[in-house]
């Protein structure tokens, strides 16, 4: 083929996979003699001002395979295909940058799996020039290490790593300067973006802001879509720290940002919980000369909806819309994504809702699971259920495949929704069966979960870690400990079987050789050892989680946030830790990646709080026994002075101000004030619980509660017990049973929690018989009574002196909870109390539904109770009751 026909090739008709096809038939054997003959003394930018008549996309494409033919000499009549299957760089880094580098605005870091820490950008299957091998000789990107790279070239960056100083003065840097087989690694575009990608994998990510930096420094200028390639694997290993170093680095190296890199750095602030600065990152479009995207303002809206900042997001939804961007099914699914901060909102679960119709397949499936999530979190099974029955699932839509009577085993009535029947079928994914799983885990419906596990695999969804964290949850709630450390066992072999044969030694389990769920490809995340610690405290102590954190540094995963927190609240509430033990623990954690939050907060708050509410009020049946005892006095263990005291300043800590005796609390709590965390829903119920239960300020109470509903946030029912402890703890018993109804009008089901408020309110004024009648109205409301609800009815009738009836009531209420030991048939009160309360940390006592038969049997069982009373006051010579216990006295009932 002449040069001139060449010329007029029809490039512009052919892909970038279909160029080299084209060059092939193109550089004939005729041509490639010119390489080997005598043409071969032409340089080659000769044959490059040949490629003249090509497009300039498609001339970079020829420009480096001409390179590579020049370079390389090639033999003569080699097939292109065996010779080097390539991608430009600028092109294969874009690729990167638009399918995979930026994910829905809608999706969350929890959401998504690990990717491939490398994509197949570049890959070379030629003869390298040297004996070094390729850069693609990684087997598996969950290694972690850089061995597949020449030694000299990891030493230069790990010294340029650790030195301070500039890497001009870089001794390893100049070694590798002038010799070609290592500096081609921080020359060649595609040798730097395929080194900092597989530096992101490794136990240190900042090798790859380091090998960016040698770069530079050696003269290779790389564009911004190569960042946005390294941001993109930043993510994808949680590493949000470095994404804002590296957009920063990346304007200093190229001189401007692009859209996208700003928005990887708003995304990193978002994870990272710098809401201080997302203003701040606004504001850079504007100084970059860039516009905003829809993106851009879904990130902060979605920031804003996660600090539970309800005005903010509201004004960059209008800012949205001036910008040309109106709200679309997408925007819909950023906010019921975020929203879970602020809690349930019917509306914005039906707009996203009538949004499925508009979106593609994976968006629906991400509003749907947000909904669903939102609705478990609130134990509204019945409203879970009506949009679970929208997936997809084995037998149909809308089929139940557990047999359970209602979808995916959840509570809840068949009912036809003509909003149902316009969406389109939902295909389901691994996060959906993580929620459910999630739930039963917390529920203790092991059988169920298993269930579950089956119809996964006939919907063809594979496992991702979420399904494995939800799974090692409920063998642990079940009891089933080897099963949890089975799973752990078999992941942990797949990067080191040395470290599966430790950590089972340490642990002193056999694995199991078959699991019910197929582990292979699943990556080992903290999230999975922070499922098993959670539940392994409990059964092992702290040896579990020293075993746990020497296994996570074996195979280089470092703990989260959560870890610590389940270290937190293990030693506050098992161990009994006092505050100033828990802030020792949470500096001794804290690093520059490892930031306390608010979480950490509530549980240093939480304990202050318990000791605060002991001073007042005492422990135990003798604190209440002692204000009616005829031979005790009862003194208040309250101290001048309260534990905490209130402050001006509002966030973090909805107002709480900690003693100055606590010194080491001030800078945690400037940490999380730096960062514009506001107070959420769940600090906000422990300055009800400071106000109510132990100022007994239910004015202030009341005003903390509607100011937590004018910031939008939706109270739960931890907030309307709060409110009723505080009236009951006042003896205004009236006043907590008209929180009971607002509660029930408000959506929010009545538990046991609050009934037991109730009858502890009746049994510390000394009326036994009122507190059975709160009893009696949970039994009609179908709540199954729980450890505390039964002990806090003995606990009536002992603070009257009626031991025999409190023996009675535990005697005959035993066997709703645990069957009754026969060897304590002739125990003491005393040792009846203890053993029974050692029952109440089973997760699943008291939240299963009564049938009729069962309330019948514990109404029977409370006139035997009653008997024995009467009998008591017979004794006492007292005042005998009047008439019996009215059904309609004032609880909220069920409708028929």
């Amino acid at each position: 083929m002449s040069f001139v026909a060449y010329r007029d090739f029809p490039f512009q008709q052919l892909f970038a996979s279909q160029l080299l096809h084209a060059l092939e038939s193109i550089i004939s054997s005729s041509t490639l003699q010119f390489f080997h003959g005598g043409r071969a003394s032409q340089s080659p930018r000769f044959w490059l001002s040949m490629l003249g008549g090509a497009s300039p996309i498609h001339r970079q494409h020829l420009k480096q395979a001409v390179q590579i033919c020049i370079t390389r000499h090639i033999p003569l009549g080699t097939s292109i295909q065996s010779i080097c299957q390539f991608t430009h760089t600028a092109c294969s880094t874009r690729a990167v940058t638009h399918s995979k580098a930026h994910a829905p605005d809608h999706q969350t870091s929890a959401e998504r799996k690990l990717n491939p820490a490398h994509p197949p950008i570049g890959t070379f299957h030629c003869r390298s020039p040297d004996p070094q091998p390729s850069i693609n000789a990684k087997q598996s990107p969950t290694t972690g290490t850089l061995d597949c790279y020449p030694a000299e070239v990891v030493a230069a960056i790990d010294t340029c790593l650790a030195q301070a100083r500039e890497l001009v003065d870089c001794e390893a840097v100049e070694r590798i300067k002038d010799v070609p087989i290592y500096s081609r690694y921080f020359t060649d575009r595609e040798f730097v973006n395929r080194l900092a990608q597989d530096a992101v994998a490794t136990s240190r990510p900042q090798r790859a802001l380091q090998v960016l930096n040698i770069a530079h420094h050696l003269g290779c200028y790389l564009k911004p879509n190569h960042y946005e390639g390294v941001a993109y694997h930043l993510a994808g290993r949680s590493h949000w720290a470095l994404i804002p170093l590296l957009v920063t680095t990346a304007k200093h190296h190229c001189g401007r940002a692009s859209v996208r890199l700003l928005n990887w750095n708003m995304r990193a602030l978002v994870e990272d919980q710098r809401y201080d600065q997302l203003d701040h990152a606004f504001e850079e479009f504007a100084n970059a000369d860039l516009p905003p995207n829809r993106r851009t303002f879904h990130l902060l809206i979605s920031g804003h909806l996660r600090n539970r900042n309800l005005n903010s997001a509201k004004q960059y939804m209008g800012m949205m819309a001036i910008a040309g961007f109106p709200v679309d099914p997408s925007t819909h699914a950023v906010i019921v994504s975020a929203y879970r901060s602020l809690g349930v909102d019917p509306k914005v679960h039906i707009r996203a809702f009538e949004g499925l119709c508009d979106s593609d397949g994976r968006l629906s499936t991400v509003v749907l699971n947000n909904i669903v999530q939102q609705l478990l979190d609130s134990r509204d099974e019945k409203a879970a259920t009506r949009f679970m029955l929208a997936f997809d699932l084995p037998g149909g839509r809308g089929q139940d495949p557990t047999g359970s009577g209602s979808t995916t085993g959840l509570v809840g009535e068949r009912t036809s929704d003509t909003l149902l029947t316009r969406t389109p079928a939902v295909k389901p994914n691994a996060t959906t069966f993580s929620i459910l799983l999630r739930y039963m885990a917390r529920e203790g419906k092991l059988s169920r979960m298993l269930k579950l596990l089956d119809h996964m695999k006939q919907a063809g969804v594979h496992p991702d870690s979420s399904v494995l964290a939800a799974l090692i949850r409920g063998y642990l709630a079940a009891g089933h400990s080897r099963e949890a450390i089975s799973i752990v066992a078999v992941l942990l072999n797949t990067r080191s079987a040395a470290a599966a044969e430790v950590f089972c030694n340490m642990m002193q389990v056999q694995p199991l050789t078959t699991l019910p769920i197929d582990v292979q490809g699943i990556p080992l995340t903290v999230h999975i050892f922070n499922a098993l610690m959670s539940g392994l405290l409990d059964i092992m102590g702290l040896r579990a989680m020293r075993d746990i954190l020497r296994t996570m540094r074996a195979v280089g995963i470092s703990p989260d946030s959560h870890t610590v927190e389940i270290l937190m609240s293990f030693l506050e509430r098992a161990q009994g830790t006092g505050p100033r033990q828990l802030i020792r623990v949470l500096r001794s954690f804290s690093s520059p990646s490892l930031r306390p939050t608010i979480r950490h907060i509530h549980i240093i708050l939480r304990s202050i709080l318990r000791r605060e509410k002991f001073k007042v009020y005492g422990c135990g049946w003798d604190a209440t026994a002692a204000k009616y005892s005829k031979k005790r006095t009862y003194n208040s263990k309250f101290l001048e002075g309260r534990i905490l005291d209130t402050a001006e300043y509002y966030h973090p800590t909805a107002g709480l101000k900690l003693p100055r005796r606590l010194r080491w609390f001030g800078p945690i709590l400037q940490s999380v004030s730096r960062q514009a965390i506001q107070s959420d829903r769940a600090t906000i119920a422990l300055r009800l619980k400071h106000e109510a239960v132990t100022s007994s300020d239910m004015g202030t109470s009341q005003a903390v509660f509607r100011n937590m509903l004018d910031q939008g946030l939706h109270p739960t029912i931890h907030h309307y017990s709060t409110l009723m402890d505080g009236y009951a703890k006042m003896g205004d018993i009236r006043g907590a049973k008209q929180v009971l109804q607002d509660a029930l009008n408000a959506g929010i089901q009545p538990n046991a929690i609050m009934y037991t408020i109730l009858v502890n309110g009746y049994g510390r004024r000394g009326k036994p018989e009122e507190a059975m009648q709160a009893f009696r109205a949970m039994i009609r409301a179908g709540i199954a009574p729980d450890v505390p609800s039964i002990d806090a009815v003995a606990h009536a009738y002992f603070a009257v002196g009626a031991y025999s009836v409190a023996r009675r009531v535990l005697r005959e209420m035993w066997a709703q909870v645990q069957p009754f030991p026969s060897e304590l048939e002739h125990a003491d009160l005393r040792t009846l109390a203890i053993t029974f309360r050692s029952y109440s940390s089973n997760p699943e006592h008291g939240r299963r539904k009564l049938s009729m038969r069962q309330q019948r049997l514990l109404h029977w069982k409370m006139r035997v109770i009653r008997t024995e009373w009467m009998r008591f006051e017979q004794w006492t010579e007292s005042r005998p009751l009047s008439g019996g216990i009215d059904r309609h006295d004032g609880y909220p009932h069920k409708e028929k």
